[in-house]
């Protein structure tokens, strides 16, 4: 019998909310995070569902037949589809492509509502119960999931669907008590044990993450299974106060288990031989219909009848295997790497990295030093996982070429003379003759893509470069542009961007008369513990918008981004080759604070944490002055728009103003030249040791109104905008703007944006 009762001894998990969707028009039949957390989804009665992304953004929404009630969904692990069940009627299943969110196929084999979908961990399959009594699998083939099998032979609806944490077993159950456990053999699944038990209608059965274990529940209770000498036994269960009538949730490490009772969500720990109830959530006033955990461990979603959503911030919860190797990786992941997250190459990599590698970070460790830490961290990660790409993908290799096949073609534009293949997952663009391109179409299986590997540095993993397409036949080359790298991290969006727009056959070419101006723009109108904002994005977009149009400059908008991300995104900036003429703007919109004890300032990141008496989640304005510092652009302006962003510099520089006859008897072009001699290090704040106003939603902060204003300006007469005519803008905003300079600034510099001709 498993011990029921709250528990002394038991760690619990920690809950705090941190956000809530109310009035929904209906009551909520789903709701939960993608596997790495970059959407948001849920579906309500009227048969609606929507998806957001990771800064609650509204993607998609779409409303199929009312009759057919709530749908439910599943994503892929790979976190490419999301498969939803009750599309148009209450029988299909639509897959949608979460990158563009088109629904690129419908499924349609039951005869009744569907019930429950579930992908198998490695992506490979896709399971779906059934009010009609029966289970289809759906076998991935590509960009396509084809019908597979039936089992049917069950009394009632299939409510209950989950796969092994190996994907080795498949239980399904129905809610007249029959239990069919399958077992995977090469491509289909077939009978492994079948048990049935009337009075336990099977609501919900979750497979344990670690183990070889499931728990399903019923209006009756909780029971427990285990793989026990080739056989599932049954080992203890609950009775009392563990009502199950809709989806339950394993957290990704296993170690709690979260039930809806009626109104309230009970959280039990789980251990070896027992179930101890730790936590209780009462926030819901009608039926909870589920709850769901967030992959990395983070978060809690909470949903009913009561048409509401809440979001849980959780403490003491394990991150799934993936979530975690994920985290190692610095930027964000390609589909390739996402798809190769198996079970397997997690734990493999998991195995194999040094335990000092992952420590956690000490209030001993310098920043420094962590940050090496993380780096060897992500590299030795990346390397392990390349290998299971390859290995996953069919890649060849000899020597440091290797060899990619083709997943498909996609189309070819005669215009343009570009052919659209897919590689391990992406699209890449093919500059290729129509005649070439149409051999390519007859024999395309044979073709393949060839890429140079190289070491950069001294480090294990790779750098996979100059992608070209051999044609088969007559070993012509062409060279291949792809959106993405399959084998790195996407660093930024903007990147991909350019990628694609090379894909077209287009060509971006940067205004180099006077070097070029690069701006990087981070704005955080999300936070997970702290106040959303409502101008930041606005702000940035908008500044950025008028440097890019007006000024030539090269620019990026970073939105919402963790302090990890901030920190990959200047680093990457600071790995970039400068001219002796390049320029660089630093902009920061958001939240800041000063801490009184530290007498330090802080920039506040998505995912800084209120509690945080050592403000290790928070970026210093030490430490952003040294980075800032550090990178090799021989001219840089940091501008902060946040709260007691004046406190940057302890020393608050004043600075004189360029009058409008100061350069009367020379040229523009001469003035522009002098002032580029000298390394550049200016900072100009919203404010001083305050805070600083947001703004009216939608009309942007008082700061950046100015400042954007001050850039309308084009620079006067000469087309010359220099930091003393933006300082005459922004000067009367209150609070009072600072302005100063900072590390290795030079006399007589300035920073400088020349007006495009």
């Amino acid at each position: 019998m498993l011990l029921f009762g709250l528990s002394l001894t038991a760690q619990e998990m920690g809950l705090k909310e941190n956000k809530e969707f109310t009035d929904l028009g209906d009551y909520v039949r789903q709701a939960e995070f993608s596997p790495f957390r970059n959407y948001f989804v849920y579906s309500i009665g009227n048969n609606t569902v929507r998806i957001f992304n990771r800064n609650w953004e509204k993607l998609f929404e779409y409303q199929g037949d009312p009759k057919s009630v709530g749908g439910v969904f599943a994503f892929s692990p790979d976190e490419k589809y999301l498969a939803y069940g009750r599309y148009k009627g209450n029988n299909d299943i639509a897959i949608i492509r979460l990158s563009d969110q088109k629904v690129v196929q419908v499924l349609e084999r039951h005869t009744y509502y569907i019930s429950k979908l579930e992908f198998s961990h490695d992506g490979n399959f896709l399971a779906s119960g059934s009010s009609d009594k029966t289970l289809i699998v759906w076998k991935r083939n590509g960009d396509v999931f084809d019908y597979q099998q039936i089992v049917e032979g069950f009394d009632n609806f299939v409510e209950g669907v989950a796969f092994s944490h190996d994907d080795r077993f498949l239980v399904t159950g129905d809610d007249r008590g029959i239990i069919k456990i399958l077992e995977k053999k090469g491509d289909r699944f077939e009978i492994f044990q079948k048990m049935q038990y009337r009075k336990h209608a099977v609501e919900s059965v979750v497979y344990s993450p670690k183990n070889d274990e499931f728990i399903t529940g019923s209006s009756y209770g909780l029971r427990r299974y285990k793989l026990q000498r080739n056989k599932f036994v049954l080992t203890d269960s609950i009775y009392k106060h563990a009502s199950v009538g809709h989806p339950m949730s394993y957290s990704p490490g296993g170690k709690f288990l979260a039930i809806p009772n009626y109104r309230d969500v009970r959280i039990f720990s789980v251990g070896e031989d027992s179930l101890v109830q730790v936590d209780a959530i009462f926030r819901h006033y009608d039926n909870l219909f589920g709850c769901t955990f967030s992959e990395d461990g983070k978060f809690l979603c909470t949903f009913g009848s009561d048409q509401k959503i809440i979001i849980w911030e959780i403490e003491n919860v394990l991150p799934s295997d993936k979530a975690l190797v994920s985290s190692w990786l610095i930027g964000d992941l390609s589909i390739a790497q996402r798809r190769s997250m198996t079970p397997g190459v997690t734990r493999k990599i998991i195995g194999s990295t040094n335990t000092s590698m992952i420590a956690p970070r000490d209030e001993f460790e310098k920043t420094i030093d962590y940050n090496f830490r993380m780096e060897n961290l992500s590299d030795h990660t990346l390397k392990i996982l390349q290998e299971e790409m390859e290995n996953l993908y069919g890649v060849s290799s000899k020597g440091n070429t290797i060899k990619i096949p083709l997943q498909s073609l996609v189309g070819y534009n005669a215009d343009r003379e570009i052919y659209k293949i897919r590689i391990m997952e992406s699209e890449a663009g093919v500059q290729i003759p129509v005649p070439e391109a149409k051999l390519l179409k007859k024999n395309w299986q044979k073709a393949y893509v060839k890429a140079t590997r190289v070491h950069e540095n001294d480090k294990e993993s790779f750098l996979y470069l100059d992608f070209i397409l051999v044609l088969p036949g007559s070993n012509k080359e062409f060279d291949v542009i792809p959106i993405e790298n399959p084998f790195q991290q996407i660093e930024n969006g903007k990147q991909q961007r350019e990628s694609e727009t090379a894909s077209r056959g287009e060509e971006v070419v940067p205004d180099t008369i006077n070097g070029t101006t690069y701006a990087i723009l981070f704005a955080t109108n999300i936070y997970d513990y702290f106040g959303d904002l409502v101008n930041p994005m606005l702000d940035a977009q908008t500044i950025g918008a008028e440097l890019e149009e007006n000024y030539g400059v090269v620019s990026e908008v970073v939105v919402n981004p963790t302090l990890e991300e901030t920190a990959a995104k200047l680093r990457e900036y600071a790995g970039k080759l400068y001219g002796t003429k390049d320029n660089l703007m630093v902009f920061f919109a958001g939240h800041g604070i000063y801490d009184e004890v530290f007498r330090e300032g802080y920039v506040i990141s998505r995912d800084s944490k209120m509690d945080d008496l050592g403000k290790t989640s928070y970026l210093s304005h030490s430490i952003l002055r040294t980075m800032i510092n550090n990178i090799r652009c021989p001219h840089i302006f940091l501008v902060m728009d946040v709260c007691f962003g004046g406190t940057f510099d302890p020393h608050l520089a004043t600075a004189s103003h360029r009058g409008a006859g100061m350069y009367a008897e020379i040229s523009t072009d001469e003035f522009v030249q002098r002032k580029l001699k000298y390394t550049t290090r200016l900072y100009l704040t919203s404010g001083g040791k305050e805070y600083v106003p947001d703004g009216r939603p939608g009309f942007h902060s008082p700061f950046a109104r100015r400042f954007i204003e001050s850039l309308r300006l084009y620079g006067g007469e000469d087309g010359v905008l220099t930091t003393s005519e933006i300082l005459q803008f922004v000067e009367k905003v209150n609070p009072q703007p600072r302005f100063g300079e900072f590390g290795d600034n030079e006399p007589g510099s300035d920073f400088i944006l020349v007006l495009k001709q």
